[in-house]
């Protein structure tokens, strides 16, 4: 890639004599073909080299000099050989990819016009003043037999549909070039994925392209090497198949292996595989095929054009299956009534002629229109899966990004508790402390009596100040759990509560609705005040969420019970301590909005329940556990602790 992108740009200021070189080729194969010399046919011919000469740099001369050629053919009386009608239209096709690639907006459209108003000029020149006849049959009309206005009608779609492939072409090349920034990169970068070569070409010279539309195309789309390995791979087993299974002549190969490019370049690019079709169908009818089993390669080329390509490609697929489809009736409506000998278009045949090429329109059309669709339908399913996998993303980001905020607020607010509790404690021994300086005269006994609830607060206190300070120290919890949705409690400066207090919040859930039934076993009021906050607000918080997303016809449980230790001496033995385990009936539905499904006693959304409760039991030196288990909802949680009399 990176020698190519170098050899690119030593190149780049050289590009100019592309078309010019193209000019001499085309000039040198008018004498190679040994045609003979004509004033008029020599003029003329210059006058299409030099159109694709200046289809660069002079756009704008170039179409007008196409237009000088044609009409001076028009106008010359004798026939000129079908070999130069061949290279005329080869420099006509070259000129409007040119004019379209590098001509500014208004000019385009002109060339749009142009390549549909020379489709019958050229055709008039290759039937009615070129060796290309038709069979005469049919009334005369002007002069001239049915048969030859329905085969110049036909060579004028045919050459239609080549002039306008190429005018989309180069439309699509000056899309991709504007989507780059135009001439200024000249690199051909495709969506950052590298240059590409054909963009590189059309990438300087002309007028500046403005392009406002949104929906940029890509010329040329970047493919793994997987994917170009399958496609090339089933390109030659599709040429191998049907130069098996169809004919075998030396125009059959010719239109099969163009087939075969095509679906080579489906997902590659559309665009190109899309004109490249329209080539090989318009070879199969001017040879005079029927139906071959290459045709297959239209429909894959359709459905490509709708699954891969731009806004702009996805318009001429579908309108290639309209137009494709009146083209490929009239042509089997025409070949086989000179087959069945109805050389008499106004007889009594005429009706079912008639009938004959609207069944193979609607036909044509069903065909051709569902491959397009089926290709549609697949880039809608892929988009929705995109879409639907971002979502899963976002979401999921979003999700953790709230527990993160949501434990670090409650790692602050629990900071705050430890403040209140240290304030307490330290209140306490300054006012012992006063207190038995004030005594030590009167009554001796109550300074021993101070001393030893001052030593008592303070081992208390420095236990908690140690607990807390070290866990707020580190990252966080270690695991990380579902989120709840409950509010937490707002701190407040008071004393905060305990154990003791569990009771009254038992009492108001009781009052909202839920029947609580509290047990409790053991010395589970004698840890400290930082375990026996961490429990409290565990407790309430589990109450909480039974009350708001739980089955509030059923009872609720909480034991409180003494754990004790479990006998080992190593870093992984649990100490003595306390055992809270919450239940609550769940609900038996789960209620739906446009967002998704909502818990309603199962398992809760992203909220700050859950997390707040396991960080407290993280930072207490315990663990958490929640979740559902068999239509219950049971929170569990461990907070190690020796009992206050142990540490005084």
């Amino acid at each position: 890639m990176a020698s190519r992108s170098r050899l690119l740009s030593a190149l780049a200021p050289h590009r100019w004599v592309l078309e010019p070189a193209l000019a001499v080729v085309l000039f040198g194969a008018w004498f190679v073909t040994g045609l003979p010399f004509d004033l008029a046919a020599a003029l003329a011919l210059v006058f299409y080299c030099a159109a694709v000469a200046l289809s660069r740099t002079l756009p704008g001369v170039a179409l007008g000099l196409i237009w000088i050629a044609v009409l001076l053919e028009l106008t010359e009386q004798s026939s000129l050989p079908g070999a130069f009608r061949v290279i005329a239209a080869i420099a006509v096709v070259v000129a409007l990819v040119g004019v379209a690639s590098h001509g500014g907006r208004v000019l385009r459209w002109l060339d749009l016009a142009s390549a549909i108003l020379l489709a019958p000029a050229t055709a008039y020149l290759f039937t009615v003043r070129g060796d290309l006849k038709f069979p005469q049959f049919g009334p005369v009309i002007g002069g001239y037999y049915t048969s030859q206005g329905v085969g110049f009608l036909l060579m004028s779609l045919l050459l239609a549909v080549i002039f306008v492939a190429a005018w989309l072409l180069g439309f699509l090349v000056a899309r991709q070039r504007a989507a780059q920034g135009g001439s200024a990169g000249g690199g051909g970068v495709i969506g950052g994925q590298g240059p590409s070569v054909l963009v590189w070409l059309a990438s300087s010279g002309g007028a500046d392209v403005e392009e406002d539309d949104a929906d940029r195309a890509q010329l040329v789309r970047r493919l793994t090497r997987t994917q170009l390995t399958v496609d090339m791979v089933g390109a030659v087993a599709f040429e191998v198949f049907c130069l098996l299974v169809g004919e075998q002549d030396r125009a059959a190969f010719v239109v099969i292996t163009v087939f075969a490019v095509a679906v080579a370049l489906r997902r590659m690019s559309p665009a190109i595989a899309l004109s490249l079709a329209w080539l090989a169908a318009v070879l199969q009818m001017t040879t005079g095929h029927s139906i071959l089993v290459s045709d297959v390669a239209v429909l894959i080329v359709l459905y490509a054009t709708a699954a891969y390509g731009d806004r702009v490609v996805r318009a001429a697929g579908l309108i290639s299956a309209g137009i494709g489809a009146f083209v490929a009736a009239l042509y089997l409506t025409v070949t086989a009534a000179v087959a069945q000998g109805y050389y008499n278009l106004l007889s009594s045949q005429i009706a079912s002629v008639a009938l004959q090429f609207a069944f193979l329109f609607v036909v044509s059309v069903t065909v051709l229109g569902l491959s397009w669709v089926l290709g549609l339908l697949v880039r809608t399913w892929r988009n929705a899966r995109a879409a639907r996998r971002a979502r899963d993303e976002a979401e999921l980001v979003r999700d953790r990004a709230v527990e993160d905020v949501v434990v670090e607020q409650e790692r602050t607010r629990i900071a705050r508790d430890m403040h209140d509790v240290v304030a307490h404690s330290l209140a306490v021994v300054i006012a012992q402390a006063d207190g038995a300086r004030y005594a030590r005269q009167s009554d001796p006994d109550a300074v021993d009596e101070a001393l030893a609830t001052i030593a008592s607060t303070a081992r208390s206190a420095l236990g908690d100040v140690r607990v807390l300070l070290a866990e707020l120290r580190a990252s966080g919890p270690t695991g990380a759990g579902l989120p709840g949705d409950s509010e937490r409690p707002v701190a407040h400066d008071g004393p905060q509560p305990s154990l003791a207090d569990l009771d009254q919040t038992v009492e108001h859930i009781r009052s909202a609705g839920l029947e609580v039934r509290l047990e409790r076993t053991g010395a589970v009021e004698r840890l400290g005040s930082a375990q026996q906050l961490a429990a409290y607000r565990i407790v309430q918080e589990a109450l909480t969420n039974a009350l708001r997303h739980g089955d509030t016809s059923r009872p609720a449980s909480v034991v409180l019970s003494e754990g004790a230790a479990d006998g080992g001496s190593g870093p992984g033995a649990r100490p003595p301590g306390l055992v809270i385990t919450v239940r609550n009936t769940m609900k038996d539905t789960i209620e739906s909005t446009s967002t998704g499904p909502v818990g309603t006693g199962s398992v809760p959304r992203v909220g700050h329940g859950l997390p707040g409760m396991r960080e407290r039991a993280s930072l207490a030196g315990g663990s958490l556990t929640a979740g559902p288990v068999e239509g219950e909802f049971v929170v569990s949680a461990f907070l190690p602790g020796a009992p206050v009399g142990a540490t005084a």
